[in-house]
């Protein structure tokens, strides 16, 4: 690899690869988002100084984690010293997120030149640096340092779907987190609150396996709803709705952050309590409330039987006559609702609408706006502008 940046540096990243296969993949789907995707196979050492700023972990080999080589890495470096030809076909290999993605017109060999730019290793930093560290062990043996690895490129300029990429890449660890983090009771107070109001049937998913109300999305429900002045508080809900619609396993590791801080606020006075928490425990079952309301309420059909491009907003059951609207306009939908939502005196927060509001205008207003959008759930979920034109729209019937 001819340029090796830090992962600290704060310049545009850029990677060049000496690949002896590229190929094109990118998806109808990728295309039609302006991102692409490629699959290069090139040499171990071409990726051993990859850069990994945006990856979610720090690799267990390295001074500043805390973790420690667990039998499976020892496993990935057994199996690189046993069979390195094989190395390519048993292990899942590397994945690389950056903006933009040059190739050069084909050498001798079909060797080609490939360049990344703000580019980040998100996936295989962990096996990165075992097999660094392996290849200092044999320098100089050329079985090891010839050996190919396949490398999957996600061409993706936005931002947020960078962090949303890495968040998702990372799914075996996001998933084993809902169940650690329900062992170690962080959601118990969560599922009091739903139990005060939905009944002491209710149940929070607390492992993957649960049959319950499922938490992601209930964190998800709370956070697009959070009231401006609670919002403001925290910083990383402050002017950011969009993350509501696609961080689920964000809103997870946002949650335990919420938690954590509230814990330590404790050690320094026993009765503190966040106010942001005590708005997630005490909304909890209203907010659910309203997320099974709205996104079943019947006055969605005859706005989805207008035309096939309102058929996009959810899916109808004509057999019952049910309806299941689309996450994709319920997120920005809850958003506007925040100003109905009212603090107690006991500090409890609660829902009351104003006897001025118009439900059917405002599910037809919903409809405008998705129509403005081109009739696309995501980029209606994912444009800020939809979500302050609701919440000004709402706020005419306070």
């Amino acid at each position: 690899m001819s340029n090796n940046i830090n992962a600290d540096q704060t310049a545009n990243k850029t990677e060049k690869l000496t690949a002896v296969v590229v190929k094109n993949t990118t998806s109808p789907e990728e295309k039609k988002n302006g991102s692409m995707h490629y699959t290069i196979v090139c040499s171990l050492k071409e990726i051993l100084n990859f850069n990994v700023f945006e990856n979610l972990r720090v690799a267990y080999t390295s001074d500043e984690s805390i973790k420690r080589i667990t039998p499976k890495h020892k496993e990935i470096y057994q199996s690189f010293e046993d069979a390195p030809n094989r190395f390519i076909q048993r292990h899942s290999g590397f994945t690389v997120i950056c903006n933009d993605i040059k190739v050069s017109s084909p050498q001798e060999y079909g060797i080609n030149t490939v360049t990344l730019d703000n580019a980040s290793l998100i996936n295989g930093a962990q096996t990165q640096d075992l097999l660094k560290t392996l290849l200092e062990d044999y320098e100089g043996v050329e079985a090891y340092e010839s050996v190919n690895i396949r490398v999957e490129v996600l061409v993706e300029k936005a931002p947020d779907e960078r962090i949303e990429i890495a968040i998702a890449r990372n799914t075996s660890t996001n998933v084993s987190n809902l169940s650690i983090m329900g062992k170690k009771s962080y959601f118990d107070p969560l599922e009091v609150g739903l139990k005060n109001i939905l009944g002491k049937d209710a149940s929070l998913q607390k492992s993957e396996t649960d049959d319950a109300i499922p938490t992601q999305t209930l964190l998800q429900t709370l956070r697009t709803m959070t009231p401006k002045e609670i919002r403001d508080e925290f910083k990383s809900l402050k002017n950011s709705p969009v993350k509501s619609y696609s961080g689920k396993a964000m809103v997870l590791n946002e949650y335990k952050e919420m938690v954590d801080d509230e814990e330590k606020g404790k050690e320094q006075n026993p009765s503190f309590e966040s106010s942001i928490l005590n708005y997630y425990r005490s909304f909890a079952g209203y907010a659910w409330l309203e997320y099974e309301k709205w996104s079943s309420d019947k006055g969605w059909i005859p706005l989805w039987k207008k035309s096939e491009r309102y058929q996009k907003i959810g899916k109808y059951n004509q057999k019952d006559d049910s309806f299941d609207l689309t996450w994709a306009i319920l997120c920005p939908l809850l958003y506007g609702l925040q100003h109905f939502l009212y603090e107690e005196k006991s500090g409890s927060w609660k829902i009351k609408y104003s006897d001025t509001f118009d439900k059917k205008a405002y599910m037809n207003y919903v409809l405008d706006r998705f129509k403005d959008s081109g009739f696309e759930p995501q980029t209606f979920a994912k444009d800020r502008a939809y979500y302050q034109d609701l919440y000004i729209f709402v706020s005419d019937y306070r």
